[in-house]
Formats: structure tokens, C-alpha cells, sequence
């Protein structure tokens, strides 16, 4: 598990502002007074945490909710004893009484933290649970067409699976595509973009240089276009081995994407989405597929056929 220094400095910096922004108010109790036992209160703490984290980050395992609920305490009774700390160094209260204000008796302190903190480590969560999942060869989804094979027929066959029965999925049904319309390959990309579990869609040709690119940092444009180009080549030259076969599409699982690359009028879609979005970018994949199809054969292939037309009469 890799933690970034930029995540690292931001969460302790919002551990020192959760220590010291009640010193602002302290000792004024800003009308915060329930009186609830310390057990009701930590238990209630834990359900809290527990939803955040299911609702925030898609986890379903209870030993997961549960350890990060514990975290979220601890880091609740850190951010209390610090103020307690503060509140000996800087208001005179005596260590005892400040360490009951930090941890239990004064209240708007505790409810700040007990807020907050699970959202500050969200980060964490997510880094430790991807890293928790047992990791696992990377999986490709080859969908091949032969030479004599109708494309109605075609079949996902899973590759290289962990050892499992062998399975064969049919061809899912596409939706309409009559309310989707795109001027050009840009808005292709930018609808699957769109979607929030889509990290960055880029479109490169036959050589891997970038026809459209949508993403967060437009300069990872002309590094995701060659690696996408290359992960094409490789597997596509490995399946030719095995008989008359073309690459239609693949599907990489990676420890922070889900890598999705199509094949498209000689040019080929990469997309990068959430590990944990449940592959719901699939259908706006084949939607953008579709868009770029009557794209290519409106602006080019049409095109094309029309100067072709008029040379001929002249």
C-alpha cells in the first residue's frame, strides 16, 4: 500500500485544526449539553463511523466496517487528548480536568471530531482496502471475431481466470442510442467521462497518437495513449497465434483502475475507471462506441464516398 506525502500532510493538518479550533470557543459550551453514558455514546461513535464508511466507499464486509470504525475512534481520542494538551499549555487547566474535556465532558469539541473524522480518512480507507483484497493476475476480457464468424455469434471467453469452472457470457444487448448525440469524437469521450467513476477516456489511432482525450489532468493524455497502444499490440500479436482472431476488446483489472479498451473504426477507446465502481461505465463504453461509429462514417467514410461521386463527373 503506497500513501502519497500530499495525503499524509493533508490529514495531519486537519488533525492539528481539529486539536486547536476549539480552543476558539473553549470554555463556552455553545448550548451542546446531552447527557448521554460514555458506552452509549462510543457505540453510537461506531455506527456512525461504520455508515460512513459503507455508504462512501461501497464496503460491504463487516470486518472491514468494523476496523475502520475502530480507527475513526482512535483517531476521534487522539484529536481529544491533543486539545487536552492544548488546553494544559495554553489555558492553565489542570491535566486531569482538561483530559475529561478533551475525551468526554466538553461537548463541542467531541461532536466536532466525532463529525469529522471519518470523512478525513476516507483516503486511508480506500488505499487500505484495495491493498487488502488478495491480488490476483490481471484479468482480460477477449472478445475474438474469426474471418467466417457472424459477429451476432461472437462470445466473451474470460482468460487467465483464477481456477474456476469456465464460464461463457453472451453478448449483452446494447440500449438505443437515438437520444445520444455527439458532433464529434471529444464528445464521445467526454460522455463517458461524464460518468463520476471515470477517471479519464482517451481515443488514439492505429500508431497510438491521441485523436480525444477527456480526463482531470490533460497531460496524462500522451502518456495513457501509448500505454493503451501497446497493451493492444502485445495481446493482439499473442492472439493471432492462436488462429485466424481479431481483437475486438479487453478488460484489465489494476490495484487503483479498471482498464476498459475497445476497438473502433481502426482506432481504439481506453478508459480508466473506479476498482469499485461496479463496472457501471460499461454501457456509456458502448454507447460512446456506437457515437463514434457515426461519427467515423458521417464526417469521413461519407465524406470520402461523396469526393469520390464528384471526381467521377468531372
Amino acid at each position: 500500500m503506497q500513501i502519497q506525502a500530499r495525503e499524509i500532510r493533508h490529514s495531519v493538518l486537519l488533525f492539528f485544526i481539529l486539536a486547536i479550533l476549539p480552543m476558539i470557543f473553549f470554555p463556552s459550551d455553545l448550548g451542546l449539553k446531552f447527557d448521554t453514558s460514555v458506552i452509549l455514546y462510543i457505540l453510537a461513535e461506531l455506527l456512525y463511523f461504520g455508515l460512513v464508511v459503507s455508504l462512501f466507499l461501497d464496503v460491504r464486509r463487516p470486518k472491514a466496517i468494523i476496523s475502520a470504525s475502530i480507527v475513526c475512534l482512535v483517531f476521534r481520542l487522539s484529536a481529544g487528548i491533543a486539545f487536552a494538551i492544548l488546553l494544559v499549555m495554553m489555558s492553565g487547566v489542570k491535566p486531569g480536568a482538561a483530559l475529561g474535556a478533551g475525551l468526554w465532558s466538553y461537548k463541542p469539541a467531541i461532536l466536532l471530531q466525532t463529525l469529522t473524522a471519518p470523512f478525513i480518512l476516507l483516503s486511508f480507507f480506500r488505499l487500505l482496502f484495495d491493498a487488502g483484497r488478495q491480488k490476483s493476475v490481471g484479468r482480460f476480457t477477449i472478445v475474438p471475431l474469426s474471418a467466417t464468424e457472424d459477429e451476432s455469434t461472437a462470445r466473451q471467453e474470460p482468460i487467465r481466470r483464477p481456477a474456476a469452472q469456465s464460464t461463457i457470457i453472451g453478448r449483452p444487448v446494447q440500449p438505443e442510442f437515438a437520444d445520444v448525440h455527439a458532433g464529434d469524437f471529444g464528445d464521445a469521450v467526454q460522455y463517458v467521462f461524464d460518468l463520476s467513476a471515470v477517471k479519464f477516456c482517451v481515443l488514439f489511432d492505429a500508431e497510438g497518437l491521441p485523436v480525444a482525450y477527456a480526463g482531470v489532468e490533460p497531460a496524462l493524455r500522451d502518456i495513457w495513449a501509448p500505454i493503451g497502444y501497446l497493451l493492444s499490440e502485445q495481446i493482439q500479436s499473442s492472439v493471432a497465434r492462436a488462429g485466424d482472431l481479431v481483437l475486438e476488446r479487453f478488460h484489465l483489472t489494476l490495484d487503483a483502475y479498471r482498464m476498459h479498451v475497445s476497438s473502433v473504426c481502426d482506432m481504439w477507446l481506453l478508459v480508466g475507471a473506479d476498482r469499485n465502481s461496479e463496472e457501471l461505465e460499461k454501457v456509456r463504453i458502448g454507447q460512446a462506441v456506437e457515437m463514434i461509429k457515426r461519427i467515423y462514417h458521417q464526417k469521413y467514410i461519407d465524406t470520402q464516398l461523396r469526393e469520390v461521386a464528384e471526381e467521377s463527373h468531372v
